[in-house]
């Protein structure tokens, strides 16, 4: 004979924990950004940027809290290129700056740290490469003419696929252009 105290005492708490653990799932979902997927060119107007990702490459926007900045490119030897818009809110004065100052932000020491001098799409900026242990950062600055907003393009990678990966930022770079700003 089934004894009922005994199949509430333990299913009711189980079927509640589940109801509630539902109820989250639901709220996370209606609370996040909803992140979707870019193939092709890739336009932010309030930035007043394009990008075209490569053939072969999707990009996903719109998953970060506040306004949108850019697109992150994951790659297929598990790196990524991040390519975003912000204001210069530190007021550096050249791209030059800036990517000294986002070098000394890094988590260790480096010998090899030379700024040089970039175009991104039309406009001159400046990159750098950044190497520690086996992990390497590529970054590339340029502004808008004012000075505001500035425009980065990241690339994290490994040693071993640096030169794959860099080619595709450089791609990227180069498709780099100043559309209207809304």
């Amino acid at each position: 004979m089934i004894d009922f105290h005994i199949v509430v005492t333990e299913m009711v708490p189980r079927v509640l924990m589940t109801f509630i653990l539902l109820v989250q799932l639901a709220c996370v979902g209606v609370a996040r950004p909803d992140a979707r997927w870019i193939k092709g060119t890739y336009r932010n107007h309030a930035l007043g940027y394009s990008i075209k990702i490569p053939r072969g490459l999707r990009g996903t926007a719109g998953d970060q809290a506040g306004p949108e900045r850019g697109v992150r490119i994951s790659l297929a030897s598990g790196g990524e290129i991040a390519v975003f818009g912000e204001p210069n809110s530190l007021e550096w004065k050249s791209p030059e700056e800036g990517v000294r100052a986002e070098l000394t932000h890094a988590a260790c020491a480096s010998a090899q740290q030379e700024v040089k001098q970039a175009r991104v799409g039309k406009l001159s900026g400046a990159k750098a490469n950044f190497i520690c242990g086996d992990r390497v950062l590529k970054v590339f600055l340029a502004f808008r003419a004012g000075g505001s907003p500035v425009y980065w393009l990241r690339l994290e990678t490994v040693r071993a696929h640096e030169l794959e990966d860099d080619a595709i930022l450089e791609s990227i770079a180069a498709s780099f252009r100043l559309i209207r700003w809304e």
